[in-house]
């Protein structure tokens, strides 16, 4: 800081827990900045990823009814409604708390009205959601954990567009609420946003993702809505360990055409995981009763989130099942997961894909959906029909019937 201060730097902003300066400098000023140990990065922009195209045939041609889904009927169609059952009482998200950095959250929504326990804005534009995006995203999560608290962090104007600054100082937000405010600090962030993967990983953004899932926050980012083309994956999806969400329709169940796809520019194979994204009914920030239907990597993400958060809900509450679990799921019931744990060791064990695609993490569907007879199989509660061996689509819905310029820049503040 102080350097920065010393060279003359302007509009200067501290991410004090993640140790980056946001400060205006000539290139002068960033080139000494370099020169004493700092790297310095400019800032770039981030948004929702852009909805799908909607493509309408000619007249006459009437287009064929689109069916549309409630995030209640997907979290039934996934198997994860039962899930709630394995705790007494059930996970409905109590006690925990999720942060949305997004575009705003109608706060006062029928959908979403009583859970929002902190806000703050990082743009200059009002505290609302102009855009009409972070309220449906939340109110799909609440569909999951209903019960849970909301953090609503806006970090998008009323056009769609934010800084790489603002969605810094938001997971820095959360990082600090850990150590001033933990009772209502996140145990999970949900960003349906991103920009495009530059395969810098000193990108202030990843540097934070970072320092927030050391901390053993969760995140989970759209990968983005650039598909089908190779190699499209969003930014801060395409960081090693956030959770990188893909979307899925659910009839049929395959992988859908605008869902970003991997590799990262790194390599790294990318998603993580699929959701369902298409056709999702939700909270619009219209009025306090409103609805959309809406479809995108968006709306996969906070199913994702919400999953998170009934996880954490089991473990903080010792996982105190009705029936008895094995020794496999011990170290689960004793403490959280690290999200790094949950990709690397967990998600292969619980998701599933089509017919014929890689049984392997690919860079379409990563390890695929996870689906909710297959969590409790993995965690050794079994009931009725043995489902550790679906892996099919045929499967799957058998299953589901049974049950030189000045600019803004980043100065990393740690020196060599």
């Amino acid at each position: 800081m102080q350097d920065v201060q010393s060279l003359g730097g302007d509009n200067i902003q501290e991410a004090r827990n993640v140790k980056i300066i946001f400060a205006t400098l000539t290139d002068d000023q960033a080139n000494l900045l370099r020169s004493l140990g700092a790297k310095v990065n400019k800032v770039g922009s981030v948004k929702p990823p852009v909805p799908p195209s909607q493509v309408a045939p000619p007249l006459p041609i009437v287009p064929p009814p689109v069916a549309i889904y409630t995030p209640e009927f997907l979290v039934w169609a996934a198997g994860w409604e039962d899930l709630r059952s394995i705790t007494s009482p059930p996970l409905y998200g109590a006690g925990l708390n999720l942060a949305f950095i997004d575009t705003g959250i109608r706060e006062t929504h029928e959908k979403i009205a009583g859970r929002v326990v902190y806000s703050k804005n990082f743009t200059s534009d009002p505290m609302e959601d102009a855009y009409d995006h972070g309220s449906g995203v939340a109110s799909i999560a609440l569909s999951i954990a209903p019960l849970c608290n909301i953090l609503n962090l806006k970090v998008i104007d009323s056009a769609g567009y934010g800084t790489e600054e603002a969605v810094v100082l938001a997971v820095d937000e959360c990082i600090g609420l850990w150590d001033t405010r933990p009772e209502i600090a996140p145990a999970v962030i949900n960003m349906s946003i991103g920009a495009p993967d530059d395969g810098n990983p000193d990108n202030p953004m990843r540097v934070a993702c970072r320092e927030a899932i050391a901390r053993g926050i969760w995140i989970f980012a759209a990968a983005g809505n650039e598909g089908p083309d190779a190699g499209t994956m969003n930014m801060p999806a395409c960081e090693q360990y956030v959770g990188a969400v893909g979307s899925v329709g659910y009839e049929p169940f395959t992988i859908s055409k605008f869902s970003s796809r991997g590799p990262s520019k790194e390599g790294l194979i990318k998603p993580d995981g699929v959701f369902f994204g298409e056709n999702i009914s939700m909270a619009s920030s219209k009025d306090d009763t409103a609805m959309v239907v809406k479809s995108g990597t968006s709306f996969a993400v906070p199913l994702a989130s919400g999953m998170g958060i009934l996880y954490y809900e089991g473990v903080y509450r010792n996982v105190q099942v009705t029936r008895p679990i094995t020794i496999r799921a011990v170290p689960m019931a004793i403490q959280p997961m690290t999200e790094q744990e949950l990709v690397d060791t967990w998600l292969y064990r619980i998701c599933l894909k089509p017919e014929g695609e890689l049984v392997a993490k690919d860079n379409n569907y990563g390890y695929g959906l996870p689906f909710g007879p297959l969590i409790k199989d993995a965690l050794q509660i079994r009931e009725g029909i043995d489902l550790s061996t679906v892996t099919s689509a045929a499967a799957f819905l058998m299953a589901l019937g049974m049950l030189a310029m000045v600019g803004k820049m980043a100065v990393g503040a740690a020196r060599k």
